[in-house]
């Protein structure tokens, strides 16, 4: 992933080191840093992720003999990462990565991650231990609260009045579905705003909706404090994100650490190439941070 990425491919060709991929996914990044000879430890809430991933980390050519010699993976928040490692035994670690973009198999769960199915249930809880939906979100939060939400990944004047349009349409139906959610979205969207688009114009109002229902910029910015302090020395932490807002916390953690000289940071960003691009669209948006501890 990307040139810098190589930063955690030379933390994995020390001795055996141990390095955690928070959000594991469907196992991509981890295989490999397997490859390279590191440990792997893995995290996802999604139990269904946790499942595909051991299976396509077990396939791997390396891993013929018992493969807990090279990985484990934990069903769990990566909020929660120090108690995940103390859980292990393990104390400190070499290197630790983010990549907070949603797997592809997500769009497959029937969740309501993509608007491609009208019919889907607006759920999109990462994890089922949740207890508040998409819809619930919709159908309760008070018209500021909306907004606010929607700041998040969206302009003032599109914000203010996609949460006006939210209000109008529940106090008629409760909110349900994905299609429910795409005709309050198609409703409030100017057809000029449309045409200059090039994504679709329901892509940031559900990215905002997934990233409050699952908590993610307040869980992230309190996991970056927890991981830096499970570093060794010359440890390196790395985070992908994929909006403005995830990025903002990354960068201002990220600084705070450099100011108070506990960590050494690239003063830039790095953007994936055209053939990652090319090989996987979805990474266009994608930037890559990283902080090396002193």
């Amino acid at each position: 992933m990307f040139g810098s990425f190589a930063l955690l491919n030379n933390q994995a060709q020390k001795i055996k080191p141990i390095i955690v991929d928070a959000t594991i996914g469907a196992g991509g990044h981890s295989g490999e840093l397997i490859k390279r000879g590191a440990y792997v430890v893995g995290m996802d809430a999604d139990r269904e992720m946790v499942k595909i991933a051991r299976e396509n980390l077990k396939k791997l050519t390396c891993l013929t003999g018992n493969y807990n010699d090279f990985f484990t993976i934990i069903n769990d928040n990566f909020v929660n990462i120090e108690r995940a490692l103390k859980d292990l035994k393990i104390d400190m670690v070499d290197g630790i990565l983010f990549d907070l973009g949603i797997s592809s198999y997500h769009y497959t769960f029937d969740r309501g991650f993509s608007f491609q199915d009208p019919e889907s249930p607006l759920d999109m809880r990462l994890s089922g231990d949740q207890q508040v939906t998409g819809a619930d979100i919709l159908n309760a939060l008070p018209k500021k609260q909306l907004a606010d939400m929607f700041l998040k990944t969206m302009p003032y004047r599109r914000s203010f009045g996609l949460s006006k349009a939210v209000l109008e349409y529940r106090n008629v139906k409760k909110i349900e579905k994905v299609g429910d959610f795409l005709e309050i979205i198609e409703k409030v969207t100017p057809l000029t705003y449309r045409e200059r688009r090039k994504i679709s114009n329901s892509t940031l109002p559900f990215m905002a909706l997934r990233m409050a229902v699952n908590s993610e910029l307040e869980n992230l910015k309190i996991a970056i404090d927890r991981s830096w302090h499970l570093l060794k020395q010359n440890g390196v932490l790395v985070v992908i994100s994929f909006h403005s807002g995830e990025d903002a916390v990354v960068k201002e953690n990220f600084n705070n650490l450099t100011r108070s000289g506990e960590g050494l940071v690239s003063g830039k960003f790095v953007r994936p190439g055209e053939l990652e691009i090319r090989d996987n669209p979805r990474a266009r948006s994608a930037k890559l941070r990283f902080i090396q501890k002193k």
